[in-house]
């Protein structure tokens, strides 16, 4: 068992996000959709599809419990259905599952009801990349000096160059066993990364962002050193998803937190012993979701979340932007409650809501609202 004593990182946390109230007392129930376990590379691709988002997340509430009981009834499932799933809800891709008029009455009773929306949303690809950056910062100090948003559009433009070229990337890491680099070839790593950049470097899209690291990555080179992406697996990009379960749990350590009765997930967890101030933490459960309707309920939240930072992923603005503008109204009614609860929610704790993507993906998002906003106009 790995003892975790989460003073220290809980923290730093709430130093680079003090308008997060991670003291509250919240009772979050979980789901998660598109849990792969392990993210690594075979001969020529990944073992899944990248452009699926890990989503953590679900339902939170403060005080007593809501009796859901009213709107698992006005779903009018039929009677061979033990649990609410979000397949009984909405079906297809996620513009197909705006049309489902289930999904509205769902929206509409956690508007009413004093329910939250919470998650943790996931871009794999880019979490197994963003190493490379950051281990170029570690080793320059004028790097470190310009902040995390200058770090970020670095991790931006490599993220959009290596969706690009996927397939230059996939095999530069099976060559290197990426994500761990061997010292003495670390030099011969950067070089070939550092060529995947030449037809970029004068594009205006990709010139600071690419330029920077190439500049920053001499540091790297002179010191045959990337921290963060060597001495690991070979191949193996995400050797799982605890971090994601913990997160929540430390962070708001005055919480409850009530898990799906997952095998995999229980023995991530168990393998852990939170302490904080010399007592170990014990502030989650797990149960089984055939007799929470709160879990099953959030199974349906992020089962669409999960949909959309798959759209997203898939999709660019043009396209986006096309589609939005001509949905029907059941379509634009969902879309409105949805961003409405994302921002009650946000406004509510901006500790509810959390996304590890490129601002290329989440930046999106807002091409959705100026849409929605348009058509309101």
């Amino acid at each position: 068992m790995k003892t975790f004593d989460i003073s220290d990182v809980r923290k730093y946390t709430k130093m680079l996000d003090p308008s997060a109230n991670f003291d509250g007392a919240y009772t979050f129930c979980y789901d998660e959709t598109n849990n792969i376990r392990k993210f690594y590379l075979r001969e020529s691709d990944f073992n899944s599809t990248f452009t699926d988002n890990f989503v953590l997340g679900g339902l939170v509430y403060q005080g007593a419990a809501p009796d859901v009981q009213s709107l698992i009834d006005s779903f009018k499932l039929q009677k061979s259905v033990k649990e609410v799933k979000f397949k009984h809800i909405a079906k297809g891709g996620f513009i197909e599952c705006l049309s489902s008029q289930k999904l509205k009455l769902f929206f509409e009773y956690i508007a009413s009801n004093g329910l939250y929306i919470h998650y943790s949303s996931l871009n794999i690809l880019y979490w197994s990349i963003v190493d490379i950056v950051d281990s170029a910062v570690e080793l320059s100090e004028v790097s470190q000096q310009l902040g995390p948003q200058f770090a970020n559009t670095m991790k931006n433009d490599l993220y959009k160059l290596a969706r690009i070229e996927i397939d230059s990337m996939i095999s530069l890491f099976r060559k290197y066993g990426y994500p761990n680099i061997k010292k003495n070839e670390v030099l011969s790593f950067i070089e070939d990364m550092s060529d995947l950049f030449t037809d970029y470097l004068d594009d205006v899209e990709f010139h600071f962002g690419l330029e920077s690291l190439r500049q920053i990555l001499k540091e790297a080179k002179k010191k045959d050193s990337l921290p963060f992406v060597m001495d690991a697996d070979d191949f193996v990009l995400i050797n799982d998803f605890s971090q994601f379960y913990l997160r929540p749990v430390y962070m708001f350590k005055n919480s409850q937190h009530i898990f799906d009765n997952e095998e995999s997930i229980v023995k991530l967890l168990s393998e852990y012993k939170i302490m904080y101030d010399s007592k170990e933490l014990n502030n989650f459960v797990f149960v089984d979701s055939e007799s929470n309707q709160l879990i099953q309920l959030s199974d349906v939240l992020v089962g669409l979340i999960g949909k959309l930072y798959s759209y997203v992923n898939t999709n660019n603005r043009v396209q986006i932007h096309s589609d939005f503008c001509s949905l029907s109204q059941i379509q634009r009614d969902n879309i409105d409650l949805l961003l409405w609860l994302i921002d009650r929610s946000r406004d509510k704790n901006i500790g509810f809501l959390r996304s590890t993507d490129a601002y290329e993906e989440m930046s999106k998002i807002e091409v959705i609202r100026a849409c929605r906003i348009e058509s309101h106009a």
